[in-house]
């Protein structure tokens, strides 16, 4: 007797081994099998018959009698699947319930890692590709200052971005001194909206650096680097944006220094 390979492929598909396929599709063609018969007819080395069919059982597929000689029923193709579904479900449940537990137990195990302390001075260098990602950055940063933050502003196109943050800081009692360039068209409305929620600005800042110094603690220093589309410079949401976070005392005094040289300068 032929057995369709289709049939065996099939199975296959959905999980059953070679032999498993080739048992259970000689069952269907037989109805009711010894393991000589199912061995003979399926192609499957007697003594794996017992074993394949054993796992044929577990998975719902076959029914085994209990006399002498042993003699194996196929399950009906729709209910057998159903079977395998069901076996299925349960070990993805038990699956998940595993892998939850090996969650908890290693993210208790990654809580205990205690960070080296180091008295070397530590810097950080972040690669940035859009603005909004920065912006998240800095965000973060800022909301853990206590007293102060100092900006070199650029032309606070960024102000609409980080309202609601800033509006924040300056509720908890952080003053924000922020320096920009000459303001012009709408960046006036910027300088305008900076200064009705509490921030002191000053105009007329003519050098490069963009960036925050909170609390003389961190340094946050912006570099924004245009990217080329076809030979044209691109808009400002097409820039590689780095952010470099310092922490070293002599950056956090020269920042510092710079800051209060063109505060003081400044009207």
């Amino acid at each position: 007797m032929k057995i369709l390979n289709q049939d065996e492929s099939s199975l296959k598909s959905v999980g059953l081994t070679d032999y498993e396929s080739k048992a259970y599709v000689t069952l269907l063609k037989l109805g009711t099998a010894t393991a000589e018969q199912i061995s003979e007819i399926g192609n499957i080395p007697l003594p794996r018959v017992y074993d394949t069919i054993t796992e044929l059982e577990k998975k719902g597929f076959v029914l085994i009698s209990i006399g002498r000689p042993k003699k194996f029923k196929a399950i009906s193709p729709e209910k057998a699947l159903s079977n395998l579904i069901d076996l299925r479900k349960r070990n993805f449940e038990n699956d998940i319930k595993n892998f939850k537990n090996s969650i908890k137990i290693i993210s208790k195990t990654l809580l205990q890692i205690q960070p080296v302390s180091s008295i070397e001075s530590k810097q950080e260098i972040w690669l940035i590709e859009k603005r909004k990602n920065l912006q998240k950055i800095l965000e973060e940063k800022e909301v853990l200052a206590k007293k102060e933050i100092l900006v070199f502003a650029g032309d606070m196109s960024w102000l609409p971005e980080r309202l609601k943050n800033i509006k924040s800081i300056i509720k908890k009692g952080v003053k924000i001194k922020v320096i920009m360039n000459f303001p012009s068209g709408e960046t006036l409305n910027y300088v305008k909206k900076a200064k009705e929620i509490g921030m002191i600005v000053k105009t007329g800042y003519i050098g490069d650096l963009r960036g925050d110094l909170i609390d003389n603690k961190v340094a946050l220093i912006v570099i924004k680097n245009p990217m080329k589309i076809e030979g044209k410079p691109g808009t400002d949401y097409e820039h590689h944006y780095e952010l470099l976070i310092f922490e070293n005392p002599v950056i956090i005094e020269t920042f510092k220094e710079n800051f209060d040289f063109w505060w003081n300068k400044l009207s």
